[in-house]
């Protein structure tokens, strides 16, 4: 079975290829027409994904969406549906209207066909679950999703067992806690549905409780079934969308908003530490609601941009309300087209039986071959070596010289961090390092800290994990071992965290063996791993990409598969 899905005009468009059960390629949309965050129809990506496998449109069985239109269609409002403007808009106007008469509940999905291909639409957060189980280890688990919102939920809690997944509770739009934390960003000058990350590094400046923390417990509470928002404090969900995600009533209690270019300062420290800290509160209450309610299971999955949330991630070990945790490596609305691929090819395909394996890597996208990337140096006019000898050794060495170096091997990585595939790579070791990085190549905000990939057998002693621990995706912070906060200042934060990335020989061969030739020069098995792209790009996609930021910016070394690029030559 062939099954395409796509997601299209959302926080950043994608297409997903499955084929007999397995992803076989997959790519956000930004990747291709190099506007950062697209919500274009994934045309591009579309394309490449059928002609990665020899396919056109008409091969394909099914084509999935991962949004059920009719939970939004059957309460549409009478403004939009009792005239047509064109005829196009029959494929609306009708189905609302009969479910007008019917006046029952929505489908949990609708489906269509289109000569010999058929369409289905499928509810949001059971595919930020899907996205989640089906990559995970787990033959059952408990189930949190949780983002700005789909058609109607902001979060979902539910179980997986087996081959299916259940919802036991949702929380209903407004009352979002994706967008509780988007107003924060919002306030604090970033972009909302996108900046929220900063946000979270901002927060680790100011961890003690502080005024803003009593100030903020206004804006929720606490209940049996979840959590309430106070909505008189915000505007996003306000018919007609206003300026800002919060309002009036909001400044009175917080303050003055942070304006863009506006210097940081230790309020907003503050402010952004209380809400981080009431984010976690509603989480882990949702957590406890999940557990006594739930499948009685040890193991959880987490989904939903929230879970993009690495410091609540850090504290789910100690925190003990399940012994087993997993998130993937997209768990925004970016992996929703790989869950809606898994959840349409168990929900429609009764006799598919799940074969559980334990997703460690998201290379599915475009690679190339050593002719394609030749082809396009000579093109360039630009001297290269290629060393048939020592090439991880050489490498390794501008590493501990202080080089900035471009990294492009294999299949471009399918979430927005880059894991080892489409990276820049650095010395850890330098406390000077962030901001030589910061100002000579990514031009982003001193506050953000750079993440360490190291060999996953040398983890626990840097780290505070266990032995066995794995943190593939850069998915959750932990604390740096002291011993080791003075050794690598370039990847430790300023609460003395890191967001890891654990590295496997059996993952990725090539950059494991990078580390390890670096590690024998330094005695220190880690690198800097920051993604290869400018500040307001895509990660680089072809060898093209990488030749133009290499040439754009401060990297010293670009090396495109075995071939390596000076600038000094």
């Amino acid at each position: 079975m062939k099954i395409l899905s796509i997601y299209p005009y959302t926080h950043i468009s994608s297409a997903a290829l499955m084929i007999n059960g397995k992803i076989v390629s997959a790519s956000p949309e930004e990747r291709f027409n190099r506007i950062k965050m697209s919500t274009a129809f994934p045309i591009k990506a579309i394309e490449w994904c059928l002609k990665e496998n020899n396919l056109k449109l008409k091969d394909i069985d099914l084509v999935t969406i991962p949004w059920n239109p009719a939970i939004n269609i059957n309460s549409a409002s009478s403004r939009w549906t009792n005239d047509l403007r064109w005829r196009g808009e029959m494929l609306s106007n009708i189905p609302i209207n009969l479910m007008k008469i019917l006046d029952t509940k929505p489908s949990n999905f609708i489906k269509m066909n289109f000569n010999d291909t058929e369409v289905v639409y499928l509810n949001h957060h059971e595919c930020h679950a899907a996205s989640a189980f089906y990559t995970s280890p787990f033959r059952s688990c408990d189930i949190l999703t949780i983002d700005g919102h789909g058609e109607l939920d902001t979060c979902f809690l539910g179980i997986g067992k087996i081959n299916d997944i259940k919802q036991k509770k949702s929380i209903k739009y407004p009352h979002s806690v994706g967008l509780f934390y988007g107003a924060f960003t919002d306030f604090l000058g970033f972009k909302p549905d996108s900046d929220e990350w900063k946000v979270m590094a901002l927060s680790s400046y100011a961890k003690k409780q502080n005024p803003f923390d009593k100030k903020i417990r206004n804006l929720f509470k606490l209940t049996q079934e979840g959590f309430e928002l106070d909505l008189s404090y915000f505007d996003f969900y306000t018919f007609d969308k206003r300026r800002n995600f919060f309002n009036d009533k909001f400044i009175k209690l917080i303050g003055k908003p942070r304006q863009k270019n506006d210097k940081i300062t230790n309020n907003h420290h503050l402010v952004a530490g209380a809400m981080q800290r009431a984010f976690e509160k509603i989480v882990f209450h949702l957590l406890k609601i999940l557990k006594s309610e739930g499948s009685k299971s040890k193991n959880l999955i987490l989904a939903g941009g929230a879970a993009m949330n690495c410091v609540f991630n850090g504290l789910l070990e100690k925190n003990k309300i399940y012994k087993n945790n997993y998130i993937p490596a997209y768990p925004d609305d970016l992996g929703v087209t790989i869950g809606a691929a898994y959840l349409a090819n168990y929900r429609f395909n009764k006799s598919k039986k799940r074969k559980i394996f334990y997703e460690k890597h998201n290379y599915f996208g475009p690679g190339f071959t050593r002719d394609q990337i030749k082809e396009e140096i000579l093109k360039s006019k630009l001297k290269f070596t290629e060393p048939k000898k020592n090439f991880n050794s050489q490498v390794a060495n501008f590493l501990s010289e202080g080089k900035l170096v471009g990294w492009f091997q294999g299949n471009m990585e399918f979430s927005h961090r880059a894991l080892g595939n489409r990276s820049i790579l650095a010395d850890p070791r330098n406390p000077k390092m962030k901001n030589i990085i910061n100002k000579a190549i990514k031009f982003r905000e001193n506050f953000r800290p750079f993440a360490p990939a190291v060999l996953e057998e040398e983890a626990h002693k840097i780290f505070e994990m266990n032995k066995n621990d794995k943190i593939y995706f850069m998915e959750k912070a932990v604390k740096v071992r002291k011993f080791w906060t003075k050794k690598i200042p370039a990847v430790t934060h300023i609460d003395n965290t890191a967001r890891v990335q654990t590295v496997a020989k059996s993952v990725n061969p090539i950059f494991y063996d990078l580390i390890l030739e670096f590690n024998k020069i330094t005695k220190v098995p880690i690198l800097l791993n920051t993604s290869f792209n400018l500040n307001g790009e895509p990660i680089v996609c072809t060898p093209r990409d990488a030749i133009r930021t290499f040439f754009s910016c401060g990297l010293d070394v670009l090396v495109l598969g075995n071939f390596i690029i000076k600038k000094n030559d």
